[in-house]
This record gives structure tokens, C-alpha cells and sequence, in this order.
């Protein structure tokens, strides 16, 4: 059954007469006629009872309308959602948090795309790095942050580069390096270093494992807790210093100071992923804000 059925004959029905459907349609009357007639006989039902001057509905034809009309309504609807969705202006979209590396930019992104988009229903949820992809990958999210893709995953994923973020380090205050304006990597050989734990970062962990080596010593890892907020909470009970991503520092911690790397090559990426191969006006719109996103954050640390 064709919705262009439907629409001849609830405009029929609607006006009482084929030639006012055909004035309204603007097609002609023989057209509506015959679309009618092809309606009754898919159904095998008589819609209506024909006058020389008068149309009008059997009861059939009356229980038949109503349900017509609803479902011209739900598809007018439909097609209405449709192109929303495809101008990016409807929808769903769920983002995936990345602790402290979404922090500092993701809160008002967020709010300018609700206020742009106000049709687009979207969710945020709390993954580690690591969970990030596969959550991409199973449709729980739409967007990933994340630190790196495992080569298993890179065909099944789109993902760009959205920054290169330098590692610091984290002292308790009264620390004898906290005095210092950069440190040198090879001062924090002697220390007990607090670091997120391999399982929720792995590229972190092995980036920091890595640069210690470069710098002629092996680590002495302590606690490796699974949030950067304990790790800050460790810090500053004093139980050790840690080497944590820039964007750490926007987390609250009263008695802990940050200093710089002396060698500022010591950095770690932060990606955002999405699925490839699966068109969404939506996941594009925001991705559109996201680079232009990346694209200021570049232009501030350039001009600092």
C-alpha cells in the first residue's frame, strides 16, 4: 500500500468530493479517482458510498480514515525527523569522558551544541582510556577520548588527533623539588613514583615507563590507582610523586604543586575516535565543533 493511496483518499474523505481532493492535491480528478479505486480493490473494502454530487464514507470507510490519517500524520513525522537528523539538528549522540583530558574543554563545548541543537538528545559517559573503544566499537558511545588505539581496532575506527599534552610532575608541598622551576627527569630516579594504573591507560603508563629508561633509570613504581583524583590524593599524604598529563592540574588538590618536565619532549597524545564506515549527521555536526575546538586550543598554545 502506497502512502500516495492514503493521501488521495483521506483527502477525499477530508473535503467530500474528488474534485475539491483533485483543486487540493492539484492533480487531476480522474487521478484521484483512480488512485481511490486501486485503494478499495488492494483492500477489498468499499470506502465510499458515490452520489452524482456527494462522496461520502461507508462505515468502513470511517474506520479506515482514522487510522489513515494517523499514520500520514506519523510518517509526515518521520520524514520531518529524518531531515532534522540529517542537517545534524535531531537525534542522539553520546560521548564518551575521559577524566581529566576531557575536563578542560568538553563542559562548554557541551553546552554550545545543546544550545545549537536543542533536538539532539545526548549523554555523556564515564569510561577509563582504555574502555573507550571497545564501548565505541558496541554502540555505547558515539564519540571516544582516549589515549591511543591498539592496532586491532584502527580498521574499525576513524580517530584524529585532538592534543599532544606534556607530562609534569606532582609534588606534596614542602617536597625538596617543588622549589625547582622545571625538573630533570633523572632527579625523580630515588622516588616513589604513583602511576595510573596500565589497565585503564596503557599508552600512559608505558609512555612514562619509557622516558624514565631514556633518562637511565628504572622507575620505582608504587601505588597504581585507576583515577587521577587518588593519585593526587596519594601525592599529597606524601606516599610518593607522580608523573601525570598536563590536564591533571585542573583537578582539585590543596597541598600538591606541579612542576614541569626540564625536557619538554616528555608528552602523551589524546585522541577522539568514532566508528567508521557509519554515516550520522549528528556524530559529523560534532565533530565539525570538536575541530574547530582543537583548532583554538592550538592557536592558545602557540600564542603562550
Amino acid at each position: 500500500m502506497e502512502l500516495r493511496h492514503l493521501r488521495y483518499f483521506c483527502a477525499v474523505a477530508e473535503h467530500g468530493s474528488f474534485t475539491n481532493a483533485a483543486r487540493q492535491l492539484n492533480v487531476s480528478q480522474s487521478g484521484v479517482s483512480g488512485q481511490v479505486r486501486d485503494l478499495e480493490k488492494e483492500i477489498g473494502v468499499n470506502l465510499f458510498r458515490r452520489k452524482q454530487r456527494e462522496v461520502t464514507l461507508t462505515p468502513e470507510g470511517s474506520v479506515f480514515f482514522r487510522e489513515a490519517r494517523e499514520i500520514l500524520i506519523r510518517a509526515d513525522r518521520a520524514v520531518g525527523v529524518a531531515v532534522r537528523s540529517s542537517q545534524g539538528v535531531s537525534g542522539t549522540l553520546t560521548v564518551g569522558l575521559c577524566g581529566p583530558v576531557t575536563a578542560a574543554f568538553l563542559p562548554k563545548l557541551i553546552r554550545n551544541f545543546r544550545k545549537q541543537f536543542p533536538g539532539v538528545t545526548l549523554a555523556l559517559r564515564e569510561l577509563a582510556p582504555s574502555a573507550q573503544i571497545e564501548a565505541l566499537l558496541n554502540g555505547q558511545i558515539d564519540i571516544a577520548f582516549t589515549r591511543g588505539i591498539s592496532a586491532e581496532f584502527k580498521p574499525s575506527v576513524c580517530h584524529e588527533l585532538f592534543l599532544t599534552e606534556p607530562l609534569v610532575v606532582a609534588l606534596p608541598k614542602g617536597h625538596p623539588l617543588a622549589s625547582e622551576e622545571a625538573i630533570a627527569l633523572n632527579r625523580l630516579s630515588e622516588e616513589r613514583l604513583i602511576l595510573y594504573c596500565r589497565e585503564g591507560a596503557p599508552e600512559v603508563f608505558d609512555a612514562i615507563v619509557a622516558v624514565c629508561k631514556k633518562a637511565k633509570f628504572s622507575p620505582k613504581i608504587g601505588d597504581t590507582p585507576r583515577s587521577w583524583q587518588s593519585i593526587l590524593t596519594m601525592v599529597e599524604a606524601d606516599e610518593g610523586v607522580a608523573l601525570v598529563p598536563s590536564c591533571v592540574q585542573h583537578l582539585r588538590a590543596n597541598d600538591v604543586v606541579f612542576r614541569p618536565l626540564a625536557d619538554r619532549r616528555c608528552k602523551v597524545d589524546a585522541i577522539f575516535a568514532w566508528r567508521r564506515n557509519e554515516s550520522s549527521s549528528v556524530t559529523d555536526t560534532f565533530l565539525t565543533l570538536l575541530r574547530a575546538k582543537r583548532a583554538e586550543l592550538q592557536h592558545v598554545n602557540k600564542s603562550s
